[in-house]
């Protein structure tokens, strides 16, 4: 037919008498079996009436409404393998003309009746249907008939199951009509969604990440999010948050380097003169983050040059690095690991004093001492916190709790006020875990018994080095953004 033929039908169709409900319903089914045909024929063959390029559902579910071409139509072009149906007693009646003109076989046609006001209803149908069909890659959900309670509870399911969401739309409508749409104005639109468009619900998954020391994970979250976004203020927000990841993530495993170049990325961005609204948060870091650029410097320096790592205040840097691991290691329940990175600090609080006495623990030199004073309250010491003496000479190379016995003899301050059998206990409790000697594993509690020895001795050391303890936790404690 051509488009004047299509014109006069629709122009006989608008002028059709509808004073009464019998007139009514000749206008209704001149429109059905005249019109229609016609619309979907025009609405099918244009390209831009079909879903995205490559995409295929697995199942397509629509709220029934009172109109079921739309419905048709969506169906139509998004030839889905398989249909769900919600619908109420009242709109029970086109279920047969849906199935007819879209020539759906029963073993791909799922119908639900459903209340229609209840919200909950909805959505928990939506949900049994996805479980019903296997949950399916690929889903989409039309919302465009049925009541307001109908697509509100159809558009919660869609987001949660990331489903792609469409509306039958159209540019003119006629309420006068009989609610019909202008013919041949009726378009698909694939509607955005927002949680999409802007990544919230993988940004707050990023977020919990992120809470929860996973710096990887969260970083691979917004470094995809960066990509996808399409808000450029978004983009550029996920981009400094991945920058913070990547660093932490870096530094979290030593690698000083990688933390440092992601650190001044991540500074040069937040510099910028004009930043999105979102990174106003972030940027009240900056001075945090600048001192702790500062602090992989130190890192980086100890790295490259090891006689720093036990020298004041720059060994320091490593042994700050080490107890805020050991922190985050212990708040995600890692207790046997934050136990080992503990003990490797107590033994570098020992290492720092034997170094301060010109003692190196890999091949100490005892000659500048008199070594027979020096072995006999090391001696006495060891002998008295083991009970036993098992030892000829002065220990060479030095382990931790030898250190320890080698600085009382020194008199050194750090082994000050130190409870020798409740020291020797708390590293026994160490040494039998599943992660040192033995097969035990580390609680909470065991854990904050062990931390707070190896605390009691740090903070002899900081004394003694005169260190300054709030600027370093600033340094070295991870910020919090979220």
């Amino acid at each position: 037919m051509c488009q004047s033929e299509f014109d006069n039908l629709i122009k006989r169709w608008k002028n059709m008498d509808r004073s009464d409900d019998k007139k009514r319903a000749a206008a209704s089914n001149f429109y059905d079996k005249q019109i229609f045909p016609l619309i979907k024929e025009v609405f099918l063959a244009k390209p831009e009436n079909r879903p995205p390029e490559g995409r295929q559902y697995d199942g397509l579910i629509l709220t029934v409404g009172s109109s079921p071409e739309p419905l048709i139509l969506s169906i139509c072009t998004i030839q889905p393998q398989r249909v769900g149906l919600l619908y109420t007693q009242r709109t029970k009646g086109v279920l047969d003309r849906i199935q007819e003109e879209t020539g759906l076989r029963i073993s791909e046609l799922y119908s639900r009746e459903i209340d229609g006001s209840d919200i909950t209803e909805i959505y928990k149908t939506i949900m049994a249907l996805y479980e019903d069909w296997n949950r399916p890659a690929n889903i989409a959900v039309d919302i465009t008939g049925g009541k307001k309670s109908m697509v509100s509870g159809a558009t919660l399911a869609g987001t949660v199951l990331n489903a792609d969401i469409y509306y039958i739309d159209n540019t003119q409508f006629h309420p006068k009509l009989g609610n019909k749409p202008e013919p041949g104005s009726e378009y698909l639109n694939l509607l955005d969604n927002p949680y999409t468009v802007f990544g919230d619900i993988e940004a707050d998954k990023a977020k919990s990440l992120y809470a929860e020391h996973d710096y990887a994970g969260a970083q691979r979250i917004f470094d995809q999010l960066r990509g996808q976004v399409g808000d450029a203020n978004k983009a550029k927000t996920y981009e400094a948050y991945s920058y913070l990841c990547t660093a932490y993530e870096a530094w979290d495993n030593l690698n000083i380097g990688k933390a440092q170049k992601f650190s001044q990325q991540l500074l040069d961005l937040l510099n910028q003169f004009s930043l999105p609204e979102e990174l106003s948060h972030l940027r009240t870091f900056l001075p945090r983050l600048v001192e702790q650029k500062k602090a992989l410097g130190c890192l980086r320096k100890i790295v490259r040059d090891s006689q720093y790592a036990l020298l004041a205040p720059h060994g320091f840097h490593f042994a700050y690095t080490l107890y805020h691991k050991a922190l985050r290691r212990a708040a995600q329940g890692k207790f046997d690991t934050a136990c080992l990175i503990l003990y490797r600090l107590l033994e570098w609080i020992g290492q720092h004093r034997l170094a301060q006495q010109g003692i190196d623990t890999r091949s100490p030199d005892y000659s500048k001492f008199n070594e027979k004073k020096l072995f006999d309250l090391y001696g006495e010491k060891r002998k008295a916190a083991f009970t036993h003496m098992d030892r000829s000479t002065l220990p060479a190379p030095i382990g931790l709790i030898d250190g320890f016995f080698v600085l009382y003899a020194l008199a050194d301050d750090i082994v000050e006020s130190l409870d020798w059998g409740k020291f020797r206990n708390q590293i026994e409790t160490r040494n039998e875990s599943v992660y040192a000697h033995g097969m035990s594993m580390i609680d909470d509690k065991k854990f904050e018994a062990f931390k707070a020895t190896v605390e009691e001795r740090f903070e002899k050391a900081q004394k003694l080095a005169c260190i300054n303890a709030s600027t370093f936790n600033k340094q070295y404690e991870f910020i919090t953004p979220f």
